[in-house]
C-alpha cells in the first residue's frame, strides 16, 4: 500500500496514457477518415488514390 501511496502520481500517468491509446489518441489532433460525414472532394475524385492507405504507427 504505501509503494500506491508514494508512486501515486506515476500511477495517474499511466492510467491517461493508456486511456488516450484505447479511445482515440485525444491529445494530438484528429486522424483524417476517422468519423461521419463525406470527406470526398467537391471534383469527386477520391483523396489519396494511388497512394499507400498505410496510417498505422
Amino acid at each position: 500500500m504505501d509503494w500506491i501511496v508514494q508512486n501515486w502520481v506515476w500511477i495517474v500517468v499511466f492510467v491517461v496514457f493508456v486511456g488516450m491509446h484505447m479511445f482515440g489518441h485525444g491529445g494530438h489532433g484528429g486522424h483524417g477518415g476517422h468519423g461521419g460525414g463525406d470527406q470526398r472532394p467537391s471534383d469527386g475524385k477520391q483523396p489519396g488514390k494511388g497512394r499507400s492507405q498505410n496510417r498505422h504507427h
